[in-house]
């Protein structure tokens, strides 16, 4: 198992989530992922690894996929 030098995400903004703290870690065969606790703009917190934030695969508690989701059924 891997892990790369910890890069520090607190307090950075990714789409609509700002990192509140470090979380814990998930651990895979290959690799080892630090979790960030995160505070999306509509109050929710969700808890994100820093992977899928720093490669913008998650850029929000899943609330933009209802926006979304809440426009196309609108029309």
């Amino acid at each position: 198992m891997t892990m790369g030098k910890l890069i520090d995400l607190t307090g950075q903004r990714f789409g609509r989530l700002t990192v509140i703290r470090r979380y814990g870690t998930i651990r895979t065969e290959e690799n080892i992922y630090p979790t960030w606790l995160c505070h999306c703009d509509c109050g929710t917190e969700k808890v994100v690894t820093g992977r899928y934030l720093r490669t913008g695969r998650t850029r929000s508690c899943g609330c933009i996929q209802r926006d979304r989701y809440r426009k196309a059924v609108e029309t």
